[in-house]
């Protein structure tokens, strides 16, 4: 049983001092942080002190270029953090009620994710709770994670990534990855491409950066069935990979299998490989987030993910 603190010896943090203190932490700098909330340093200053005077311990160490957190301030950040969304979604949801609205609802797609079971899951959430304002973005995986850390957004589309232990995921669909090629290339004239097909071929694939996990496993994938490092030519955004494939005429990239129930890609064959390499796509949301709009779009999530991609043949490696 965790003891106790009187009512008497206990700390009066301020949320003012807390969310100070969750800026620095983000900024390591006084002066970025001071800029972000508006005030002068000096108050900045004045607001980390009282906050370390009332918690008794030092929480952030300053040199000539650059703050850093000590132990103690590693262990409060977590809970400053909570402590400060709990309270801007607190705010957010008066100033809904104020306007007459139901509530709020901040959703940010993947970019280069699964545009069919994203658009679906978020059109039956409009469909059933027009008075909810619903507010929408588009990045990868890993921005939408930093999105929805930092409290910007209150669920966002992802494929399978790292996630620190507040975020919880519920999986929204697996997708094969497809081989795109020139019309006019002889694997184009395969109806199932081996992988191993792919020893020296040219490859655009996505941005590392999108997504660092799925990237890697993508490669070690390629590997593990050409035998040798992959020929990876360029790293493009999905279009312009789609683009460059086509003026190429040897150069080949990746798509999602969702893209053969959309319009055909000018001068692009999808094909799919063999062993079909498969990404799991999710939706990501703060565990501790008591928001009615947030659950709400849950149960639909679940509901329209037990009956997603069930004519699609999903065998192959997960990556």
């Amino acid at each position: 049983m965790q003891p106790v603190i009187p009512l008497e010896g206990r700390p009066e943090l301020e949320l003012r001092q807390l969310r100070a203190f969750v800026h620095v932490a983000g900024t390591r700098h006084f002066g970025r942080a001071a800029a972000a909330l508006r005030i002068t340093q000096p108050a900045l200053t004045q607001r980390i002190q009282a906050l370390e005077r009332e918690v008794g311990v030092q929480l952030l160490e300053r040199s000539a270029r650059e703050v850093q957190l000590t132990a103690a301030g590693k262990v409060l950040l977590p809970y400053a953090n909570t402590l400060v969304q709990v309270e801007d979604r607190a705010l957010r949801d008066l100033a809904d009620n104020a306007a007459g609205r139901a509530g709020s609802l901040r959703v940010a797609y993947l970019l280069h994710g699964d545009v069919g079971t994203q658009g679906k899951i978020v059109a039956e959430f409009r469909r059933r709770y027009q008075d909810v304002a619903v507010e929408t973005t588009s990045d990868s995986s890993r921005s939408n994670v930093e999105h929805l850390t930092s409290g910007a957004v209150d669920a966002a589309f992802i494929a399978s990534s790292a996630v620190g232990p507040d975020i919880a995921v519920k999986q929204t669909g697996r997708r094969a990855l497809l081989l795109a090629v020139p019309t006019n290339h002889p694997l184009a004239k395969l109806e199932r491409v081996p992988a191993g097909s792919l020893r020296g071929v040219p490859i655009i694939t996505w941005p590392r950066a999108w997504n660092p996990e799925v990237a890697d496993s993508f490669r070690n994938w390629l590997m593990r069935n050409i035998g040798e490092e992959p020929n990876i030519v360029a790293e493009e955004p999905m279009e312009q990979a789609f683009a460059a494939v086509a003026g190429s005429g040897s150069a080949v990239t990746l798509a999602s299998s969702w893209r053969l129930s959309s319009a055909p890609i000018p001068g692009i064959a999808l094909r799919p490989l063999v062993p079909q390499p498969l990404i799991d796509h999710e939706i990501a949301y703060l565990r501790h987030n008591p928001s009615p709009a947030l659950q709400n779009l849950l149960r639909i999530t679940d509901e329209i993910a037990k009956s997603n991609h069930s004519d699609e043949n999903l065998e192959g490696e997960l990556l």
